[in-house]
């Protein structure tokens, strides 16, 4: 994705009788006639779409990154069992709650992000701070790290308010942590507030939301001061509502406190907008439980729960993870494999995703998200067992790295048969994990084998490629006579029944492979060949045709 740098600009405006005027952080202070606001300078984008697009598509990529860090962070905590202090048991619990469930409504912020995209006709965007090189939009620079007094103040401050007073100390710690001064989230949204909104409506403003319209009217003065009114607000005809058959719904990803908004029209799109704000990104206002009010109480502690880091010095609530993990450089074999095996989880989650926004075929749309749910669970699940595995100076992590394609395919025949080649890569690396005996019986890998197996066969389009396997004459002539009695006097197992060798696939891919239990054929008849193997795997790949 293109990230142009852009360039932070101040302008004076009015402060208004008895608003509540956006400012800068270190500019607290007492009301004056004029305050001082910066914001992106957008010049470059000349009309609103394009500020429009810019702006959407930073938010997509701090949401995806916020959510990820938030969740990098919690599982960075020691768990409740590993202490015995009343206190710092409180706290743990307080603390990943906090944690997880930030990251959660994060993900709803994303899928809002991603539906107000194609209200106006652009693709969704999974990205995030990866790519260089960084946009200036960017709160600060991604970092996946274990949670510390310095990096909480990095979150206080990205998450603060525009009228947030009592942080400073905060801010000074958030400005030495990145080396350069923390941007608040909350502009984006401003800014976005004023682009799917005419000046008319900012100033009539919402009448429950005194504090949001006033800093809209201030940004709005700044906007105007830097290009003239016409490049800054889109119309009703922006939006297609069309585009409503792709769009996520709360239905499809439910959960606690995630809210979903559907982008029908402009007066959607506005309050999509300005309740992320106020959830979450806070231009103004400062809730206790939006993410800036939870972080705030966090750092400083509230009733019954230690401030962060806690008084006790020697006590470190946080494991030894990595900073910014990379699995191709672990060197603990086992270690590195649960690591890679993450990362292709989380391709699949992120795969699934773009897939649901980019279909309106109902059905498929159901399993999609479905299948997108399960992988956050199960990255839930890899977390606490990376957590016991040995890395370089601690533990492991989620490595969370993006795959080197993220961008699905034009086609939804193109879609699937990645989809198809995904599912087959990780059901392929979860049976050579099983080839070590400290794995050969985890649970986690059989029931990701089993999961994987059924989701095969339901990954199709309305015109899905024509398969290049056939069960009858490929499949089967791999099996000897001699094997297919072998089989069916020891376990039952008729090789030459098509539904038995389906249910089965992932353990006789194995056993092909001479991993996980006696080898298919047994010694002393010689192994199947590479290319044999390869061509059973491409069968299951495909959803066993027959």
């Amino acid at each position: 994705m293109p990230a142009p740098e852009l360039e932070w600009k101040a302008y004076e405006i009015s402060a208004g009788a008895g608003t509540a005027a956006p400012r800068t952080l270190e500019a607290a202070g007492p009301p004056a006639a004029t305050v001082r606001v910066e914001i992106p300078d957008l010049s470059a984008f000349p009309t609103p779409r394009d500020k429009a697009r810019i702006l959407l598509e930073t938010a997509a990529e701090v949401e995806h990154a916020l959510l990820v860090q938030y969740l990098y962070a919690a599982f960075s905590l020691t768990t409740v069992d590993k202490v015995t202090d009343p206190d710092e048991q409180s706290a743990l619990g307080e603390w990943f709650g906090v944690l997880h469930r930030t990251a959660r409504e994060e993900m709803g912020h994303l899928m809002t992000a991603q539906n107000l995209l194609l209200a106006i006709g652009l693709p969704p965007n999974l990205e995030r701070e990866d790519f260089p090189p960084r946009k200036d939009l960017y709160p600060f620079t991604l970092h996946l790290e274990p949670l510390t007094q310095r990096s909480l103040a990095k979150y206080v401050v990205a998450e603060a308010p525009q009228d947030a007073l009592g942080v400073e100390d905060i801010v000074a710690l958030a400005t030495q942590a990145t080396g350069t001064r923390v941007h608040r989230v909350g502009v984006i949204y401003g800014m976005l507030g004023i682009v799917f909104s005419t000046p008319a409506e900012i100033a009539a403003g919402e009448p429950e939301h005194a504090s949001w319209n006033a800093a809209l009217f201030g940004l709005m003065d700044a906007a105007h001061q830097q290009a003239p009114a016409a490049s800054w607000h889109l119309d009703d005809a922006a939006i297609d509502a069309a585009s409503l058959a792709f769009q996520g719904t709360p239905d499809d990803w439910p959960g606690g406190g995630v809210r979903i908004h559907q982008i029908a029209d402009r007066a959607a799109a506005r309050e999509a907008i300005r309740d992320v704000a106020e959830q979450g990104e806070g231009l103004t206002g400062a809730d206790a439980d939006s993410h800036f009010g939870r972080f705030r109480a966090m750092y400083r502690g509230s009733p019954g729960v230690v401030p962060f880091p806690p008084p006790r010095g020697d006590w470190v609530p946080a494991r030894a993870v990595p900073t910014d993990p990379q699995p191709g450089e672990i060197t603990q074999p086992r270690t590195r494999r649960w690591a890679q095996l993450a990362d292709l989880r989380y391709a699949l989650l992120l795969s699934f995703i773009e897939h649901y926004l980019r279909t309106s075929v109902e059905d498929d749309r159901a399993n999609l998200a479905s299948w997108a749910i399960n992988e956050m669970f199960t990255l839930g699940q890899l977390a606490p067992m990376l957590a016991t595995l040995p890395l370089t100076g601690g533990v492991a992590a989620l490595p969370f790295s993006l795959p080197a394609s993220l961008h699905l395919p034009a086609t939804d025949d193109e879609r699937w048969e990645l989809q198809r080649a995904r599912t087959a890569a990780a059901m392929s690396h979860a049976q050579e994990m099983q080839a070590d005996p400290a794995d050969a019986d985890d649970s986690t890998l059989a029931g990701l084998l089993e999961t994987d197996t059924a989701r095969l066969k339901l990954m199709h389009g309305d015109a899905a490629p024509v398969p290049t396997t056939s069960f009858a004459r490929d499949v089967l002539p791999l099996f000897r006579p001699v094997d297919i009695a072998h089989m069916n006097d020891q376990v039952g197992m008729d090789l030459s029944d098509i539904d038995v060798v389906r249910s089965s696939a992932a353990s006789i891919s194995q056993r092909m492979k001479g991993l996980g239990g006696r080898r298919m054929p047994p010694p002393p008849d010689p192994p199947l060949s590479d290319a044999q193997i390869a061509l059973f795997d491409r069968w299951v790949a495909e959803g066993f045709p027959p």
